[in-house]
C-alpha cells in the first residue's frame, strides 16, 4: 500500500512539474509574439472630397486692342483703375486713318453724281442698261469703302466694354501697335468672379455641374468662400494631363484681384462605396496601390496587395485586395513580417 501511494505521489509531482514547464513554455512563447493593435475594414458610401489649387480670374476677362494699327495718340487710365462702361481707354494718332476716311466719303460722293447722272439718261434712252448697272456697282463699291473707313475710325478708340478694372496696361504712348495687338487686359467687375482649376484624369470623371466647393485665399486666411462647378473640361492639357474645372464664386461683399490663388475643395454629389481602414495600415506603396497586414487565426498574419483609390490624412479609401470586416494591423506593424506571429492588445 505505501508503495502504491509513492508511486502515485512521484506520478502527481512529474505532472505538476510537467505542467509548470508547459506553462512557461507557453509564456514565453506569448512573450516573443509582436505586440499589434488593429482595426477592421469598414465599408461606406461616401463622395471623397476633389482638393486642388487654381487661380481667380474674372469672368469677363478679356484683353483690348485696336482695329487697326497705328501709333498711340493718347493713354487715359493707369493699371489698376476702375473704369465705367463706354469709358475712352486710349487712342491712335488719326493723321492717317482720318484722311482714309475723308477719301472714302468723296469717293462716294462722285459715285452718287455718277449713278444720278447714269439714270438720267437711262430715262431718256441715251445711256444703256449695262451703264446704269456699272454705275450702281460704283456706287455700292463706294458705299462700302465708307463703312470699311468709318468702322476702322472707330475702332482707333478703345472704350471700356462694361463696368470693371485695367488689370494691366501692356501698351505706352507713342508707341507703334498693330492691328489686334493687346493693350490692355481688362477685367470686368458686373459678372461673377471665377477660379479656373486642374484636376487629374482620376477625379474628374467623380464631378459633376452644380456641385459645391469651398475656396480659401491668402489674402483671406480666416474666411472660407463657397462656389459650384458650371464649367467641366472634356479635353486634357498636352502638357500637364489634367482637365480644366471652372468654379463660379456666390455673391460676396469680399474685394477680389485677378490671380489670387485658390485654395480649392470640391465636395462630388456623386456618391460612391468605398472601404476605409486608417492609413497607419499602409506599410508601402504608392498612390495606386500598397501592401497592408491582415491578422488570421488571431496570431497569424497574412501580407495583401491592395489597390488606392485616395489617400486622405487619416484614411486609405481601398478599391479592392481586401474584404470588409478583415482585421488589419495598424500599430506595431514596422515590426510584423510575413512569419510572424502577434498578439493583439484590444
Amino acid at each position: 500500500m505505501k508503495n502504491i501511494i509513492k508511486t502515485l505521489s512521484a506520478i502527481i509531482f512529474i505532472a505538476l512539474i510537467f505542467n509548470a514547464c508547459k506553462e512557461q513554455v507557453e509564456e514565453e512563447k506569448i512573450a516573443e509574439k509582436i505586440k499589434v493593435r488593429t482595426t477592421k475594414v469598414i465599408e461606406k458610401e461616401m463622395s471623397i472630397p476633389v482638393h486642388c489649387s487654381g487661380k481667380l480670374s474674372s469672368k469677363t476677362e478679356s484683353k483690348l486692342s485696336f482695329k487697326t494699327g497705328g501709333i498711340i495718340s493718347s493713354i487715359f487710365v493707369d493699371e489698376g483703375q476702375k473704369v465705367k462702361k463706354g469709358q475712352v481707354l486710349a487712342k491712335l494718332n488719326l493723321s492717317e486713318i482720318q484722311p482714309q476716311v475723308n477719301q472714302a466719303r468723296l469717293g462716294l460722293d462722285k459715285a452718287e453724281r455718277d449713278f444720278r447722272r447714269a439714270n438720267n439718261l437711262y430715262k431718256d434712252s441715251v445711256a444703256t442698261l449695262e451703264q446704269l448697272q456699272n454705275v450702281t456697282t460704283a456706287l455700292n463699291i463706294a458705299k462700302s469703302n465708307v463703312e470699311i473707313a468709318e468702322f476702322n475710325l472707330q475702332y482707333s478708340t478703345i472704350k471700356a466694354p462694361s463696368n470693371g478694372k485695367i488689370l494691366k496696361r501692356i501698351a505706352e504712348e507713342n508707341e507703334i501697335v498693330g492691328p489686334g495687338n493687346p493693350v490692355f487686359l481688362f477685367g470686368s467687375t458686373d459678372n461673377d468672379w471665377i477660379a479656373r482649376v486642374n484636376i487629374t484624369d482620376k477625379d474628374i470623371f467623380s464631378l459633376q455641374l452644380n456641385d459645391k466647393a469651398e475656396i480659401q485665399f491668402d489674402a483671406y486666411p480666416d474666411k472660407t468662400f463657397t462656389a459650384i462647378v458650371t464649367v467641366i473640361g472634356n479635353l486634357a492639357d498636352p502638357y500637364t494631363g489634367t482637365y480644366e474645372v471652372e468654379l463660379t464664386l456666390k455673391q460676396t461683399d469680399a474685394k477680389f484681384a485677378s490671380g489670387l490663388i485658390a485654395s480649392v475643395d470640391i465636395y462630388p454629389s456623386k456618391k460612391e462605396i468605398f472601404k476605409i481602414i486608417s492609413v497607419n495600415a499602409l506599410i508601402e506603396g504608392n498612390e495606386t496601390e500598397g501592401y497592408i497586414y491582415q491578422v488570421i487565426n488571431k496570431s497569424k498574419v497574412k501580407k495583401l496587395r491592395i489597390k488606392i483609390h485616395k489617400i486622405s490624412d487619416n484614411d486609405l479609401f481601398i478599391k479592392s485586395g481586401v474584404e470588409t470586416g478583415a482585421e488589419i494591423i495598424t500599430e506595431g506593424v514596422s515590426y510584423v513580417n510575413g512569419t510572424s506571429e502577434v498578439k493583439v492588445i484590444k
